[in-house]
């Protein structure tokens, strides 16, 4: 099959991670070409500086049915792990990762499912997420989902909200008696910032918070197009949120994600396979 990798739209740390996949690409025995391909591989669906060219690749692959794998940065060890997945980075995504699993993955990624947090803080978190990403598609603007979403949440609780606004997507929050939680840069990180789930509960759309959240044993709030979206309470219930049993949801989880290594071996793109073959027949 006919591959084409967009790495002239990549992140700065997409380098590596794009010679894995074609490293994997040719051990399975597939061509990298530079035009006419079947499949499209690029580089996150953030539209957004260096990514922005992605958005006429990935719509027009949309619009043709034609795949496109799309590489992202992972959840569980940000920048260490990898998500490779088609059409889609969120729960609209196809990961390959509903059957074959690995029960001991987990331990082998050094990654955990904590416990339920019960002694949590009693503010509410809504962490929001980029304007310009995929994810946020038909959204309203990220201000009025906030305000929206404050007084929805004001409508069921009287406990104190905390905005965190994304690191690289902020806009002001002004709004009275809502606390703003400022990102922080990690120092001596590609792009890593700090954050806190320790909350009552934390409300997010579709992006990484929900999912790091669930994983910390925290309640969450989102969309069912999130990756979390199975665990997600509801707005009406915020005053006591629950966490369902999270076991599988944490193990499919961990089949999303893959090291360079395993990359490099096309171990994500052979669960991937039948998926394409399906789109393309």
């Amino acid at each position: 099959m006919r591959f084409k990798l967009y790495r002239e739209h990549g992140a700065l740390n997409s380098v590596p991670v794009f010679n894995a996949f074609e490293q994997g690409l040719r051990s399975l025995g597939h061509e990298i070409v530079s035009s006419n391909e079947d499949v499209a591989v690029i580089w996150s669906v953030l539209w957004h500086g260096r990514m922005a060219a992605n958005r006429e690749i990935y719509e027009k692959c949309i619009k043709e049915n034609k795949p496109i794998i799309i590489i992202e940065v992972g959840n569980l060890k940000r920048n260490v792990l990898w998500r490779v997945c088609l059409n889609h980075i969120n729960g609209l995504g196809i990961f390959g990762n509903t059957d074959q699993l690995d029960a001991d993955r987990p331990t082998k990624l050094g990654v955990e499912l904590k416990p339920i947090l019960a002694d949590r803080r009693g503010e509410i978190l809504i962490a929001t997420q980029h304007e310009s990403s995929l994810q946020w598609t038909g959204m309203p603007t990220m201000r009025a989902w906030t305000e929206n979403t404050i007084a929805e949440i004001k409508k069921h609780t009287n406990r104190r909200i905390v905005v965190r606004p994304h690191p690289r997507s902020p806009f002001p929050v002004k709004i009275p008696g809502v606390l703003v939680d400022s990102p922080r840069r990690v120092p001596n990180t590609y792009d890593d910032f700090n954050i806190f789930y320790n909350y009552h509960c934390v409300v997010n759309y579709n992006s990484g918070p929900a999912v790091q959240a669930a994983i910390q044993g925290v309640p969450i709030i989102c969309d069912s197009s999130s990756l979390a979206g199975e665990l997600s309470s509801n707005l009406e219930n915020i005053e006591t949120p629950i966490l369902p049993d999270r076991t599988e949801w944490f193990l499919k989880l961990c089949h999303t994600e893959w090291t360079v290594d395993e990359i490099s071996q096309g171990i994500p793109l052979q669960r991937l396979m039948p998926k394409i073959i399906e789109q393309i027949s």
